[in-house]
């Protein structure tokens, strides 16, 4: 299913741990799929946590001084902000809450490595959802950069 590029990597041992937040549903996940995951400790972080919560219901996740990859989906954000995408979901993560996740986790670890996927310009609507994704790059470059 879609999951399986992050089953892969939980299976690396040099992979200690992955923290998926913004979900709000299980998609193409099958449960043994799901306890999988949790047996190679991922953590799941619905939307709505972070919604109620805010960044910190991921970042309690997260050892202080990790070094950590980010890989963003852009699912994981809500279509009226990031509708160029292949499967629109409403409930999604806000602009604000993305890039708050991305300043705490630059202040709590050390980010690694950094990409952007699943947008699909074919599906933008006014190039909203570029322009979107470029400004949470420029957030995340710039979280990058003030780490120690």
């Amino acid at each position: 299913g879609y999951s399986s590029p992050m089953r892969r990597a939980g299976g690396m041992p040099h992979v200690v741990g992955m923290v998926q937040v913004g979900l709000r549903s299980v998609g193409s996940a099958r449960l043994a799929d799901i306890e999988a995951a949790r047996a190679y400790g991922s953590r799941f972080v619905t939307a709505r946590e972070i919604h109620a919560e805010g960044a910190e219901a991921a970042l309690r996740h997260i050892p202080k001084g990790a070094r950590v990859v980010v890989t963003l989906d852009c699912d994981s954000l809500d279509p009226s902000i990031m509708p160029g995408v292949a499967a629109r979901t409403p409930g999604g993560l806000t602009y604000t809450e993305v890039i708050d996740l991305i300043a705490g986790l630059g202040r709590r670890a050390r980010i690694a490595g950094f990409d952007l996927v699943e947008l699909y310009p074919p599906a933008d609507i006014d190039g909203l959802s570029a322009l979107t994704a470029a400004r949470l790059l420029v957030n995340a470059f710039g979280a990058i950069v003030r780490q120690d």
